[in-house]
Order: C-alpha cells, then structure tokens, then sequence
C-alpha cells in the first residue's frame, strides 16, 4: 500500500530550485487537489492551495491536525439507501499533501497495517491510492517532539522527499508515481543523498524492552493519579495520527410518504469517552476513568506492536501539546518504566 522504494534499485536523488519549485507547484494543481500547510491561528493545518505563496513554512514544525483525515475522514458518507436502491456515496479525488513530516509517514504505515492487512478497509484503500504524499523533513524539533527515540524521524512510504537547501530543495524519489513527477527539465539528477538537519528533542522515551515494561506496570497506581488529571475529553485521541476507531450511525430522512432515504456515515470515536465501549443494554465495559487513560497509552505503546508489528505511538508530540492538563506520554512511559525497575 505504502510507497516504498524497490529493494534491488538505488535511490534516486534530484534537486530543484526555488525558482522551479513554484513551477513544479503549480503543475501540481492541475492534476491534484493539493495540500499544504497554512498557518490557522495559531498552528497550522493542511489546506487547499494553488500557489506556493500560499504556504507558510516559516515557523512551521508540524500541522495540528494529521494526514489521517483525508484517508480517513470523520463524517465519510458511505451510501445511501433509497427504497430498493443503495449508492455508494463516498467519492475520492486524487489529491497531493505537501509537507507531510517524517513521523507522519510512520503513522501512515500504521493505519496501512490496521486498515489494509487482513480486512481491507475499502474507503480507506481507495483514499490511499489517489492520495501522492510528498513529504517534507525537518529544520528542528518542537518542544513536545520525540520521533528520535521512537525510530520514526526518518520518513518512509513517500512518493517524494523534500529536504529544504539555501537555494532550493533535494529530493528524494520513493515510488513509481514519485519517478513519474520528477521526469523533467525542472529536477536535475544528484548522486547524493541530502544533508539531514540533526535534530535536538527535549522529550524522549526509552523503547528498550517496552513491551515487557508496559504489562508489568498494567495494575500499577500510578495510573489512577494520571486518570484523576485527566478530563475526558479526548483532545488527545482527536489529534492522533494513528487513532483509527470510528462509529457507523444510520440517518433516516423522512417524508410523508414514509422513510425516504437512509444516509449510512462514520464518524470518529473514542477510547477516551466513557460511550465508547457502551454496548446494547447500556453496559459500558470501561466505566471508569483509569481503564480509559489505560487503553490510550497501552494501545500506543503495546497493543499495536503486539497486533500491527509497530508501536502506535510515532512520537509527534501532538497529544502532549493539546492535552490541558498537560498529561505527558513521555512522563507516563518513564512513571511505567520505573516501576518495572523498582520490581527487578
């Protein structure tokens, strides 16, 4: 699903000058819907543009919100049902999402695993093919970055990788699509790979041995103190570029001849919110608050390396920054780990 480069070729260098890259921009935008980062307030997101001008890279560490929602939209109409007839509803443009950072390459490769290995997702299957991801490295880290010590600060499954220059850009081929974008007289063909920014991270977490680390810590206390912080709100599954769970809800449109058409969507859901696991009856399987906090932090830092081969957490630092408690998934990785320790 991911672009990957072929085991058995080299990897392709270009570089293009800024003069050129406008040109290569705007090119762009006759074939795909194109997405870049925009400053909104005071973050940024991703946004239609049509120029490079309209781009804001400046201060720029990464969007808040992440990749994930346009391969896996919230509120995705799926069909719709009218008497004896049902219509697939759900359309997919091809579109290109410039500046997509080396983590979120990496939460892309685990919703890959999660919405195409085994069950195949069909929407998200379809959403992934017609989507180029042109990513883009890093000049620094921002203050809640961790990728360096998840592995994840390199960036895989890319069509293209830019690195920014003095005069221009390096790029990085990654597919077939990506060798298709980059035939012509804009790019000129380097031998080198580019010069990476080495990258200083205030925030880390220890992976050695985590999986272990983590079911020992499973009954631990401290998880209660953290749950009593925590509101409930889930600002930080919304925001997390790997959380995937979703509801499916059924709206009938009604007219005086009866039911006239029934619209079937999904929608996001989350592990945070205690209607999540509410099932028919009205039992909820995690009442309390610190079952919830739990499964969070246990489905980034063990469950999806014990289902998906991969942890679910890539570092991005994102649910620490949107959190208003201020919940640390560093601080609560290290608490796990110095409480497997203290049992040694």
């Amino acid at each position: 699903m991911a672009a990957t480069h072929d085991m058995n070729e080299k990897p392709a260098f270009y570089t293009i000058k800024k003069a050129d890259f406008g040109k290569f921009f705007e090119s762009l935008t006759r074939k795909y819907k194109v997405f870049a980062p925009v400053e909104a307030g005071d973050e940024h997101n991703f946004r239609q543009v049509k120029t490079v001008s309209e781009m804001k890279l400046g201060n720029y560490v990464n969007v808040e919100f992440p990749p994930k929602k346009f391969l896996h939209p919230n509120g995705l109409l799926m069909m719709e049902f009218a008497g004896s007839r049902v219509r697939q509803r759900a359309k997919t443009g091809k579109i290109a999402l410039f500046g997509v950072r080396p983590c979120d390459t990496h939460a892309l490769d685990v919703l890959d695993r999660v919405m195409t290995d085994g069950y195949v997702d069909a929407y998200y299957k379809k959403a992934r093919g017609s989507t180029l991801i042109l990513a883009l490295n890093c000049k620094s880290a921002g203050d809640e970055c961790f990728c360096g010590s998840m592995g994840t600060d390199k960036a895989i499954g890319f069509d293209l990788l830019f690195t920014e220059t003095g005069n221009g850009f390096h790029v990085e081929v990654g597919s077939e699509k990506g060798h298709s974008l980059v035939n012509n007289k804009l790019f000129r063909k380097t031998g080198s790979p580019a010069a990476k920014a080495k990258l200083v991270f205030r925030k880390q977490i220890n992976t050695e041995n985590l999986e272990e680390v983590m079911r020992s810590s499973f009954s631990s206390e401290f998880w209660d103190e953290t749950a009593k912080r925590c509101l409930s709100c889930a600002s930080c599954t919304s925001v997390c570029p790997t959380c995937y769970c979703f509801d499916v809800h059924h709206d009938a449109e009604p007219s005086e001849k009866g039911i006239e058409k029934v619209n079937i969507s999904r929608t996001w859901n989350y592990c945070m919110l205690q209607p999540f696991t509410r099932v028919a009856g009205g039992e909820v399987t995690r009442e309390s608050r610190t079952e919830r906090v739990k499964q969070f932090f246990y489905h980034k830092l063990l469950y999806g390396k014990e289902n998906q081969g991969k942890l679910h957490c890539v570092g991005c630092g994102r649910c620490i920054r949107e959190c208003m408690t201020k919940i640390d998934i560093t601080e609560e990785a290290a608490k796990a780990r110095s409480e497997y320790e203290s049992k040694k």
